[in-house]
Parts: C-alpha cells; structure tokens; sequence
C-alpha cells in the first residue's frame, strides 16, 4: 500500500511539475508572441507615417497639389519692392517666382493664402502689400484662372535674414482658401 501511495504521490507530484512547467513555456511564448505583436505594430505605423509624409519638391521642379500645378522658379532676397516709391522690408524680402496652373474643370482664384512659409513649427505668411510692388502688372493675385490656364507672378514674404538663408524653410503651397491638399518645397539647397 505504501508502494501504492509513493506511486500516486510520485505521479501527483509529476503531473503538478509538468504543469508547472507548461504553464511557464506558455507564458514566455506569450510574452514572446505579445512582444512582437507589439513591435509589428510599431513597425505598422511607421510605415502608416511614411505612406502620409508628402514629397518634398525643389525650386525648378513642378508638381501637383489637387488639380493645381505649381512651379516654383526662382528666389531672390532683397531690402525693398518697387523701387524708390515701393515698400522696404522689416526684415528682408524673400521673393518667389511661381507658376500656377489650373488642371481642373472650374476657375479658381488666386490667392497668397496659396502660400505659407514654415520653418519648423513656425509658419509665415506671404505679404499681399509687397506682393502688389513685386508683380508688374499687379494682378497675379485674386486673379480669376480658368481652366487650362497658367498665371506666373511673385510672392513675398518679410522675413529675418537668418529665417531667409535657412536650409530646413519650405514653401507650403495649397489648393484653395481652405488648403484641404497641400505640397512642400525646399527653398534653400
């Protein structure tokens, strides 16, 4: 009987062990498992975040936001607008010749909400009254463009000479006043 005991004692004691041991196998796997269910979706997102991130275009280079096609020529940097009865600069004119061109099917109106400057977080607005000096004609923007149209004209920006010459400034361009598709290019090289 006491044979009996050990052997059932014995058989008990191995069936707990195993289970102990089971139970640890399965918890590392788990663990295991869990750790890259976590780092595959880490891995998702980041592939998530490189599919939304818009490519970033140079001076020279056209390109498409909605059915609009921007060009951005040339940048030139200077103290004044229009000459002796013109405008002078805060800081410094950052001027940009752009090409706009209309792909779609309506006109839309040009405007220099089109435009926004960002370096970093920081964004700068273009200034409409110097960019009345800087356009000739004086009517590139709020100009009606219909479809099948281009239109080429300068937009200014008052700026710092630092903010200027910065290498990470981009232009923001957009499609219309509420700028639901938007393109970047890098000003400085």
């Amino acid at each position: 009987m006491k044979k009996k005991i050990m052997k059932k004692t014995s058989i008990l004691l191995l069936l707990v062990l195993a289970v102990l041991v089971l139970g640890e196998v399965f918890s590392s796997t788990e663990s295991v498992l869990a750790d890259q269910k976590i780092e595959h979706l880490k891995l998702g997102k980041n592939k998530k975040k490189k599919k939304k991130q818009a490519p970033i275009y140079k001076v020279g280079e056209t390109f498409k936001v909605g059915n609009v096609e921007y060009t951005v020529h040339s940048k030139e940097i200077t103290q004044n607008v229009g000459g002796e009865y013109g405008k002078n600069a805060n800081g410094t004119y950052l001027i940009l010749n752009v090409t706009v061109k209309n792909n779609g099917s309506k006109s839309i109106t040009i405007t220099d909400s089109f435009f926004v400057l960002l370096k970093g977080k920081t964004k700068y607005e273009a200034d409409s009254s110097a960019g009345i000096y800087a356009n000739d004609d004086g009517d590139f923007f709020y100009s009606e463009l219909n479809p099948e149209n281009s239109a080429t004209g300068n937009v200014v920006f008052d700026i710092s000479p630092e903010t200027a010459n910065d290498p990470n400034l981009q232009l923001q361009v957009q499609t219309g006043y509420w700028g639901t598709q938007k393109g970047l290019v890098k000003i400085n090289p």
